[in-house]
């Protein structure tokens, strides 16, 4: 009987929520945990603003990677499993890549609105059952860990962590790509099994990474997009002043999170050198040409999977000036 009742439980939380209920109790599913300083400091904060600011009792509970992968966790939202799903277009890029491209562009939130992206990226999401409700760009970008320093020869002969995003860099440096969740970062350099790990630039401390990697990696390159997406028939439930509400309170706080990002990033860099890491830095030459490479590689990834997205995407890009 216990196993029975711990079954529904387990049912009942993962049920959609009937269209009745939906203001009252949206489940957030993220791809990171809280130890990601983009939970803690934007998500979570974000989370209670909205509540704050529609006139509906909207609730939001949170559940992370524990309850469903990182990297299988586009699907559930999708179909209705949960309401909204915080992560990274490169989580979930074989089934739409036109979230990961948002990680090559250089320009604003303000300016991803502007140049029209962010509304043709939510037609793209859209399609696929998805709503996008915000982008929370981290505008400190990229970086990586290292165990060793870099020398002459960038990443050659190393295993470096990342995600599909990160793929065309490293191989460009001459490194080899491992795909790992944040959790098995800290084991895979503890015990050598990779040589370094691509992360935002905020992130390392709170995973303590410092004590298994002794340098970072400069200059940074590109810039993360925290997407914020809500299961489109959710959405199409919601009454039109909540819609607006949730819509206005998410351009807000897509300004907002910008200044708290630069805040954590700065913070992140001198607690990462008082902790004992050092900075590492590329060649001239591969530091002067890091920027276009990040564009194009992750922009040429993604056309693998979307190609005339991609190149919309592009054209839009460049006629905003917020490309490579």
């Amino acid at each position: 009987m216990k196993t029975i009742l711990k079954g529904l439980c387990i049912s009942a939380a993962l049920m959609p929520v009937a269209m009745g209920a939906m203001a009252q109790d949206l489940k957030v599913l993220s791809s990171w945990d809280q130890s990601y300083a983009a939970v803690g400091e934007v998500l979570m904060p974000f989370m209670e603003y909205l509540e704050e600011e529609t006139t509906a009792d909207v609730k939001l509970s949170r559940f992370g990677p524990e309850t469903i992968p990182p990297f299988e966790q586009f699907n559930p939202v999708s179909q209705g499993l949960f309401d909204l799903l915080y992560t990274n277009g490169g989580y979930h890029y074989n089934d739409i890549a036109v979230g990961m491209s948002l990680d090559a562009l250089s320009g604003s939130a303000e300016e991803l609105h502007a140049s029209g992206i962010w509304d043709f990226a939510d037609r793209q999401y859209q399609e696929m059952g998805l709503k996008l409700i915000a982008v929370f760009y981290d505008r400190n970008g990229f970086h990586m860990v290292l165990k060793e320093p870099l020398g002459d020869d960038a990443l050659a002969g190393r295993r470096i962590r990342g995600t599909p995003l990160y793929h065309p860099v490293i191989e460009e440096l001459g490194g080899s790509p491992a795909v790992l969740p944040a959790q098995e970062i800290y084991p895979a350099l503890e015990r050598g099994v990779v040589d370094g790990a691509g992360w935002p630039a905020v992130g390392a401390v709170n995973y303590r990474w410092f004590e298994v990697a002794g340098y970072f990696v400069r200059p940074t390159f590109g810039q993360v997009s925290h997407m914020l997406l809500m299961n489109l028939e959710t959405w199409n439930g919601l009454d039109e002043t909540t819609q607006s509400e949730i819509e206005t309170a998410a351009r807000h706080y897509e300004t907002v999170s910008s200044g708290i990002f630069d805040e954590l990033a700065a913070k992140e860099e001198a607690t990462l050198v008082a902790e004992g890491m050092e900075a590492t830095y590329f060649q001239e030459d591969i530091a002067a040409n890091l920027k276009s490479a990040w564009f194009e590689g992750v922009l040429d990834l993604s056309a693998t999977i979307n190609p005339e997205a991609i190149a919309e995407i592009r054209d839009m890009a460049a006629q905003a000036n917020i490309g490579g």
